[in-house]
C-alpha cells in the first residue's frame, strides 16, 4: 500500500466539514421555530494529525496511522460570517462561460489548477488577469508554457455571443422609442465592446438600435417584425458574428 493511499484533496476535507456545519446550522434554525434556541456555535477549532502529500499540484491529506512518524498537525479554525461579509466577497458567476478546461483544448488538470490558484477559472478571468498583471507576470505565476498561454489569451480575446433573450424595460433603456422599435433584446457574450467599439446590429436584415452597451451585454431595440431570424453584429474592425434567434426573441 502506498503512503498516499486513501488521501483526499484538502479542499474535499474543508468542503465536507463546512457542509456538515451547514446542516448543523439548519437544525439549529429549525429548533428556533420549535423548542427555542438555547445555544449557538460561534467558533470551531480542530487539530488533526495527518499525512500531507502533493500530487499533480494537488495537496492531499489522510489521517495519521497509529504510531506513524513524520506527520503534520493541521489546525483548522472556523468562525461565523455575516451576510454583508458574504455579499462583499461573493464573485458573480458567469453561467454562459465554460470552465478553462472546456474552453482551451489540451489543458492538463495540473495546468487548470495552476490557473485556478491565481483566480483564473474562465476566459474573462484570464482577460482580467492579463489586464492587471501583464502577460509576463501571468506566465510566471501560472507556470504555463508560452505557447499554451498565448493560445488561451488569443481565445479569451475573441468576441462571442452566448445568449439572446427579451430584455425587461428598466434602467437607462426606459426612454421614448419609435413604436416600430419598442421591443428589446439583451445580447449576452464576451468582448462585445472590445476596443471601445459598439457593433452595428441587424436582426432579420433590419437595423437594431443599441440602448445599453457593456463588454458582456448589449441591450438593443428592434422592430416588432424582427424578433426572430438571423442576427448579425458587425464591428468597425471588420469582425462579424452571426447568431440565430428563435421565435420569441431567444437564441
Amino acid at each position: 500500500m502506498s503512503a498516499a493511499e486513501g488521501a483526499l484533496p484538502l479542499e474535499d476535507l474543508l468542503n465536507a466539514i463546512s457542509a456538515q456545519l451547514d446542516r448543523a446550522q439548519a437544525a439549529l434554525a429549525l429548533k428556533t421555530e420549535t423548542t427555542g434556541l438555547t445555544f449557538a456555535v460561534k467558533d470551531l477549532s480542530l487539530d488533526l494529525r495527518a499525512a500531507v502529500f502533493v500530487e499533480d499540484a494537488v495537496i492531499k491529506v489522510r489521517p495519521a496511522l497509529p504510531g506513524e512518524r513524520d506527520v503534520s498537525l493541521l489546525k483548522l479554525a472556523f468562525t461565523t460570517v455575516t451576510r454583508p461579509m458574504l455579499e462583499e466577497h461573493a464573485v458573480a458567476l458567469r453561467a454562459e462561460e465554460p470552465a478553462m478546461k472546456d474552453a482551451v483544448e489540451g489543458l492538463s488538470e495540473e495546468e487548470v489548477r495552476r490557473l485556478e490558484w491565481i483566480g483564473v477559472r474562465s476566459l474573462p478571468d484570464l482577460n482580467a488577469a492579463q489586464a492587471r498583471g501583464g502577460m509576463g507576470n501571468l506566465r510566471r505565476l501560472s507556470n504555463l508554457p508560452s505557447d499554451r498561454l498565448k493560445q488561451a489569451l488569443d481565445l479569451a480575446g475573441r468576441r462571442a455571443v452566448h445568449r439572446v433573450e427579451p430584455a425587461l424595460p428598466g434602467g437607462p433603456s426606459v426612454r421614448p422609442l419609435d413604436p416600430a422599435t419598442r421591443l428589446r433584446l439583451r445580447i449576452q457574450g464576451r468582448n462585445l465592446t472590445k476596443g471601445g467599439a459598439t457593433p452595428d446590429i441587424r436582426v432579420d436584415g433590419q437595423p437594431a438600435r443599441v440602448l445599453e452597451a457593456a463588454p458582456d451585454s448589449l441591450v438593443v431595440a428592434v422592430p416588432a417584425t424582427a424578433m426572430a431570424g438571423a442576427m448579425t453584429l458587425s464591428w468597425p474592425d471588420g469582425e462579424e458574428l452571426h447568431h440565430e434567434i428563435a421565435k420569441g426573441g431567444k437564441g
